[in-house]
This record gives C-alpha cells, sequence and structure tokens, in this order.
C-alpha cells in the first residue's frame, strides 16, 4: 500500500501508519495524554492512563467494553442483519446438566450482542466482548498473539 499522501488510498496508509505508532499492541492512550482523567481513581490509587486502562473500579474498563459493543450492534445493523440486540438476558440454565466450567450459569446471564442472520440465515448469533489492556505489565513478555489467544480459551 501507498504511503504517498496523494489520492485517498495514500491518506489512508498514511493515517494507518501513524495510527499504529501511536496505538502499540492496541493501547487507546499509548503515545496520547489522557483528559479529565483526575488525579485520584475510585479506588483510591494514584490515577494515569495505564492504571486507568486495568482498574475495574475506575469505571474505564466497563466504558471501553460498553463501547465496543455498541459499536458491534451498530455495525450489525448497518450490515442488514436483523434483531441485533445488547444486554440480552440468556435463558436459565437448567439443574443438573455440566456445563465448561467457565460458562456463566447465573440467572441473570447476558450476552453482549445478539443478532439474527449473521453466519446463516434465521440463525441466531451470540457474541461477546472482551477488552485487555495489552500493555499492562503483566503483559509486556508476552506476545499479543498468545494473549489474544489466551483470553479467548478463558471465556470458552
Amino acid at each position: 500500500v501507498s504511503t504517498q499522501s496523494t489520492g485517498s488510498s495514500g491518506i489512508n496508509a498514511e493515517y494507518g501508519k501513524q495510527w499504529y505508532q501511536r496505538r502499540v499492541r492496541g493501547s487507546p492512550v499509548n503515545g496520547f495524554e489522557v483528559k479529565d482523567l483526575g488525579s485520584t481513581c475510585a479506588c483510591g490509587k494514584p490515577n494515569d492512563a495505564d492504571h486507568a486502562l486495568s482498574c475495574s473500579t475506575g469505571g474505564y474498563s466497563i466504558l471501553r467494553h460498553d463501547n465496543i459493543r455498541d459499536l458491534m450492534a451498530e455495525i450489525c445493523t448497518y450490515a442488514g442483519l436483523k434483531g441485533v440486540e445488547t444486554e440480552k438476558l440468556l435463558q436459565p440454565c437448567p439443574d443438573g446438566i455440566q456445563f465448561h466450567p467457565s460458562a456463566n450459569t447465573a440467572h441473570d446471564a447476558r450476552m453482549d450482542v445478539v443478532a439474527v442472520g449473521l453466519w446463516r440465515n434465521m440463525q441466531l448469533a451470540h457474541m461477546d466482548v472482551r477488552v485487555f489492556h495489552a500493555n499492562a505489565p503483566s503483559h509486556l513478555n508476552t506476545p499479543l498473539d498468545q494473549l489474544y489467544r489466551r483470553n479467548e480459551c478463558s471465556k470458552k
């Protein structure tokens, strides 16, 4: 792909290159100053971009998850899928049946996005969003593809 700034493909390629350089390993704040973050997190620890990406108390992780969930639902609707819903309650699990250990068997279990017709006509597709901080100190020595695989396997 050309990186010249003439023509739309060149502009997109240059923008993509700059985007990648600023967002190394998928972190939306790498190379950027986060404004209005506040000096102290809701958990009581000093707040910075790195802490905000990994703290489950401060709410930023939930906000990122919900933004991705809503974007997926919007894309499904734009693609013409029917019955697109977010946070749809799943049917309660019957007693006595063994499920995978990571399965959410709670009475109020929900799917992030549900749509009809993604894989086959009139077939219901359930989509789950998982957000993680790839640049967290605990992940820095792990290749990105392995991090994705680990997160995917832990959700099954």
